[in-house]
């Protein structure tokens, strides 16, 4: 194959006014006749082009496309210097690829580059960061707000948290196959190989998922800005599939149970208690309402008390009315909850269920060290923080108040995700005894 290059713009923006356009990135691609063999039962060659980042961006109104792929003359730009920085860049890749042929070497896109790299560093091209350098950037930046979501908002507390665990297991996966992973070698092998890393460690498929989910975040962002061009991470095969949960709730008489316990001699269970009481209340999520103070409290226009709370996950300011048991909580600590961590707060939750007898059995299938498996297990093994805002919903439901109005305090955007929250709590028939009460059902007329 004779080895072309051309250039292309990493968004088009095709059909966008160009005051409506945002400058983009111009990209080189190399194809010279590298390639793999694809898997499954038809072995396919599949071309793999290099793709080198020029550092060069434009609108794409003043790019021209094939036969010439440079920047329109005239164009409002330094296009002689870009189309000539872009000439050298052609010259010198094929200059390196012909380097190689004279070895008889058929270098991957992933040698290609490196070499294209040391001949161009110090010129206008700084050296790509590694995957584990650039992780580490990523983090950083996020946390700083340097780096915002695709969306281009700022990554919340949680998602750098969880960023940061990925970065621990990824880490820890290098250390224990005593290698240093390369964009390249992150392909169906190498997730084979890390979703084993996770079962011998006894992890549950969705927090493998979460880890794939970051790892692909990771690879897509470093590709888009140059640091590689494998393409492996974005296949079919390389997924993990989440599978359905139903996490239990708390009906009102098992929450009466919990708040009638006599923690008197347990003062940090006694802490745990009330702040988990208070979630189910408010229906919010733990890190919406653990740090609850005196400000947040507000008077509603008919003298009743109740509670400003900003969720952080939609940056949604919500009011939501104290109940009289949620308003006792509040009045013992002076309006001002105590500090807590959410992981020593789930593991006492499940002592706290234990003491007050929510102990009903619960069957679930659950896909553990890559094996399905069924489970019957006592119902206050599974309650944690996220338990609060499951039950302030379900239990609001099947107390008649409208849909509309626990979205307006849960953070649910549509009708639509509450009810499929509310059903996988896997007590539908609940809601079946919520509706035997109605007048359509109940009224004798109608018989």
């Amino acid at each position: 194959m004779v080895p072309k290059t051309i250039f292309k713009l990493h968004e088009p923006q095709h059909g966008i006014d160009v005051r409506e356009q945002r400058e983009t990135y111009i990209y080189m691609f190399f194809s010279y006749g590298y390639y793999l063999i694809s898997e499954g039962k038809e072995k396919r060659k599949k071309y793999i082009p290099l793709k080198y980042p020029t550092g060069k961006k434009i609108k794409p109104a003043y790019w021209v496309d094939r036969p010439v792929y440079r920047v329109k003359k005239k164009a409002g730009y330094d296009d002689l210097l870009i189309n000539l920085h872009l000439d050298r860049l052609q010259d010198k890749v094929q200059q390196v690829y012909y380097e190689f042929e004279r070895s008889g070497i058929v270098p991957t896109p992933a040698q290609l580059k490196e070499r294209l790299d040391i001949e161009l560093k110090g010129k206008d091209n700084v050296p790509a960061k590694s995957f584990n350098e650039y992780l580490q950037q990523f983090i950083v930046e996020a946390s700083e707000g340097k780096r915002l979501t695709f969306g281009k908002t700022r990554y919340r507390p949680l998602s750098i948290k969880n960023l940061k665990g990925f970065q621990s297991q990824i880490t820890e996966y290098q250390k224990s196959r005593n290698i240093i992973l390369s964009y390249e070698q992150i392909n169906v092998h190498f997730l084979d190989d890390f979703v084993e890393f996770f079962n011998q460690k006894g992890y549950s498929q969705n927090t493998i998922a979460r880890h794939i989910k970051h790892l692909k975040l990771i690879m897509r962002s470093a590709k888009q800005e140059g640091m590689h061009s494998n393409t492996a991470f974005e296949g079919k095969l390389f997924r993990v599939p989440q599978i359905r949960v139903d996490p239990v709730y708390l009906n009102e008489s098992e929450l009466n149970r919990l708040y009638n316990l006599d923690l008197s001699d347990h003062p940090q269970l006694e802490i745990t208690r009330d702040v988990f009481l208070l979630g189910c209340y408010l229906a919010q999520h733990y890190t919406d309402y653990k740090a609850v103070k005196k400000k947040n409290l507000t008077v509603l226009g008919d003298g009743r008390k109740a509670l400003k709370i900003y969720q952080l996950r939609n940056g949604k300011e919500v009011i939501v009315p104290l109940r009289q048991e949620a308003d006792t909580i509040l009045r013992k600590y002076d309006y001002e909850l105590p500090p807590t961590n959410e992981q020593k707060i789930n593991e006492k939750l499940q002592i706290l269920g234990k003491m007050a007898g929510i102990d009903e059995p619960v069957t679930i299938i659950i896909n553990k060290g890559g094996r399905k498996k069924e489970k019957s297990l006592p119902k206050y093994q599974f309650i944690k923080t996220y338990t609060a805002r499951r039950s302030g919903c379900i239990n609001m439901y099947l107390a008649n108040v409208p849909t509309v109005e626990i979205m307006a305090i849960s953070g649910h955007k549509t009708e639509r995700d509450l009810l499929a929250y509310i059903k996988n709590s896997n007590k539908e028939w609940e809601v079946a005894h919520k509706l035997s009460s109605h007048p359509y059902f109940a009224n004798p007329e109608l018989l």
